[in-house]
C-alpha cells in the first residue's frame, strides 16, 4: 500500500527515504490510533490519506505542475489547494518555533515553506482585482 501513493494509472514507486518516512509516520498513527481508541477520540479508521503526498514532494523537489499533472489523475485544484495548506502549516510551524525559541526547526520550516512557495500554484489570480 506504501509503495503506491501516487493515485494515476501506472503507479509510481516511492523513493526509499520517502517510504522510510511514511512507515514511521504509520507507525505512530497506528499509536495514536490505539491510544485515541482507549479516549474514543478517533471516530475514522481511515484518517491517514497519502494520496497528494507524492505530488506534493515532486512539487517540493521543483518538478514542473505539468509534469506532476501527467502523472496523477488528481485534479488540478485539489494538488493547489494542498500545497497551499502545506504552506500554511509551515508558516504557524515558524511562528511557533519563533514562540518556542527553536531555530533548528524555524529554518527547516523556513527552507520548506521556500521550496513549496513557487511558480504557478502562488502566482496571482488573474482574475483578483
Amino acid at each position: 500500500k506504501l509503495t503506491h501513493i501516487f493515485a494515476c494509472g501506472a503507479a509510481s514507486p516511492v523513493r526509499f527515504p520517502l517510504f522510510l518516512l511514511l512507515q514511521v509516520l504509520v507507525a505512530l498513527a497506528e499509536e495514536l490510533k490505539e491510544k485515541s481508541s482507549q479516549e474514543e477520540i478517533c471516530e475514522s479508521d481511515d484518517y491517514l490519506n497519502f494520496g497528494l503526498l507524492l505530488p506534493t514532494h515532486e512539487w517540493a523537489r521543483g518538478l514542473p505542475f505539468s509534469d506532476i499533472m501527467e502523472k496523477t489523475e488528481v485534479m488540478e485544484g485539489t494538488i493547489v489547494r494542498t500545497v497551499i495548506r502545506l504552506e500554511e502549516t509551515c508558516r504557524e510551524f515558524k511562528d511557533a518555533a519563533r514562540v518556542m525559541g527553536d531555530p533548528h526547526l524555524l529554518k527547516l520550516m523556513e527552507d520548506a515553506s521556500f521550496l513549496i512557495k513557487r511558480d504557478v500554484i502562488f502566482a496571482a489570480s488573474l482574475y483578483v482585482t
